[in-house]
């Protein structure tokens, strides 16, 4: 792996974005953020958008990008 493939990972903390083709409506006014280093092209994210309990899921990394 080039050592720029390794910068474009996704990790623990990072600041995503879902793309636009993968949004669900509402989707661009959250914050969201990687649970979890990337691994095998899917990553655990979590959606802060003002609930007492923060959302997960696991996602594509082709799904995302980073802010």
């Amino acid at each position: 792996m080039s050592m720029s493939a390794e910068n474009d990972k996704i990790r623990k903390g990072d600041r995503i974005r879902i793309r636009p083709e993968w949004q669900d409506p509402g989707d661009d006014k959250f914050v969201w953020f990687a649970c979890e280093d990337e691994d095998g092209g899917r990553v655990l994210v979590e959606c802060h958008n003002g609930m007492n309990i923060i959302p997960t899921q696991v996602v594509k990394v082709e799904w995302i990008e980073k802010v």
